[in-house]
């Protein structure tokens, strides 16, 4: 074995040197923050006024004196911001009879305060037979039996009412509940039994006797002057399809299809003139007027910061991207719209000198600079149309609950049930967009008569 070299004097000199250098530059840090703690404790004693870290005496620092409080009588406010009372269904009259005191008798009186308590009644399902009597005519022999329709309580060939298949449905697309949530719920609140199938069957009745309705909401979208765009990925049956959400004013149109442009060709119309405020999948290319949304355009950007962190020119560019946008939102409105175009023109030209240099540099920034440039002239829309939003919120808003139905469901099992839930969230997200209660909605629907 080869033995280790021992250092001579002169390498453990340099040694014992390195170390006292590095000793007295630690001694100077030490020192330093020292005396930075002793200021602050001296800081914290005159708050306190004790008077410094000696401890001993000294004097409160002067605060800013207090407003003066307003006097006079209270402005009223334009609402009340208190808890709504509801409208009583039933009073209760409480008062006392004898003084507690003396126990002397008690009369008349007036009211001192009120009490609201809310309270549902809890009753069993009611189950009834409908006996159908069959009668002969004794002219023509013909024997006539009665026909049961909505009026009776008769929902087609169903077993239960319009009222328990309304709320069945209510409970799947409001409270966003999965079959079997729904047939513990029945049994444990109403005392009645619903198998998985019909639960199933009730969502099938509700959609096919709304189609005509999920057809006008289409129609209504077409004629929109501006629509909302988005979709995202949808399982059926082991397969990935796509789920499209169209949203116009206060209409929600939700379709389960392909993720191509022949599909939202079908939905909005392959001539649909309105404004579309879309993210920048390629589907959309072909409509004529956009708005493509910004909040996609601040994510890229916050990714491509946190990626680079090092790179001074991307926070740069990143911040002036920003500016811009901020300069396009926050403005003022301009009253005409010349004044408008005018100032949509001095936006993209402002987007137009920050991008042009890096859309073909080897840097982080190319992809996304190419891209702004290339739809430049679909970023400002909503400068010269201020009733269009520069992002597309609204309708990633309108998918959220679908996706969260996703991944607690998994998806659907044919083509039949995607349809039906396509048109079961037509249906109530248009009824909540219209402030309607969704239940009893669906209860008419299904109270009325059919062709």
């Amino acid at each position: 074995m080869v033995a280790e070299r021992e250092p001579t004097r002169a390498e453990l000199y340099r040694i014992i040197e390195r170390l006292r250098e590095e000793l007295a530059a630690a001694q100077v840090v030490v020192a330093r923050q020292s005396a930075r703690i002793e200021e602050l404790e001296a800081e914290v004693a005159a708050w306190r006024g004790t008077g410094g870290a000696g401890g001993s005496g000294g004097q409160r620092p002067v605060r800013p004196p207090r407003p003066p409080r307003k006097t006079g009588p209270r402005h009223r406010r334009a609402h009340a911001f208190v808890r709504p009372r509801g409208i009583a269904t039933q009073q209760v009259t409480h008062a006392v009879d004898r003084c507690p005191d003396c126990g002397c008798a008690l009369r008349g009186g007036s009211v001192k305060r009120h009490r609201e308590v809310i309270e549902i009644a809890l009753a069993p399902a009611t189950i009834t037979d409908h006996r159908l009597v069959e009668r002969v005519c004794p002219l023509c022999q013909k024997r006539c039996v009665p026909r049961l329709g909505p009026g009776d309580g008769v929902v087609g060939q169903h077993r239960f009412g319009p009222r328990l298949l309304a709320l069945i449905v209510t409970l799947h697309q409001v409270g966003r509940m999965t079959v079997r949530p729904i047939q513990e719920h029945l049994a444990t609140v109403f005392g009645v039994h619903v198998s998985l199938g019909a639960i199933e069957d009730a969502l099938r009745t509700v959609a096919s006797r709304g189609a005509a309705e999920v057809a006008a909401i289409r129609a209504q979208i077409r004629a929109s002057p501006a629509a909302h765009a988005d979709e995202t990925s949808w399982p059926e049956d082991g397969t990935w399809r796509t789920l499209w959400v169209v949203s116009a004013r206060r209409f929600r149109y939700f379709e389960i299809g392909r993720r191509t442009a022949q599909q939202i060709d079908a939905i909005l119309g392959a001539t649909y003139a309105g404004i579309l405020v879309t993210d920048f999948y390629a589907a959309y290319h072909h409509f004529g007027l956009h708005q493509r949304c910004w909040a996609h355009i601040l994510r890229a950007l916050h990714d491509l910061r946190a990626t680079f962190l090092e790179d001074r020119a991307l926070a740069r560019w990143v911040r002036r991207l920003r500016h811009i946008y901020q300069a396009a939102r926050d403005a003022p409105p301009c009253p005409t719209a010349d004044q408008r175009r005018r100032r949509r023109r001095q936006l993209e030209q402002r987007l137009q000198a920050a991008c042009l240099p890096f859309a073909t540099r080897d840097v982080p920034q190319r992809r996304l600079s190419a891209r702004l440039l290339k739809h430049r002239a679909e970023l400002f829309t909503f400068v010269t149309e201020p009733d269009v939003p520069p992002t597309n919120n609204q309708a990633e808003r309108d998918l959220r609950p679908s996706v969260i139905a996703r991944k607690v469901s998994g998806g659907t099992r044919s083509p039949d049930g995607s349809t039906t839930i396509a048109r079961l969230a037509t249906l109530f997200r248009t009824w909540r967009a219209h402030d309607l209660n969704p239940f009893l909605q669906c209860l008419n629907l299904l109270s009325a008569p059919q062709a």
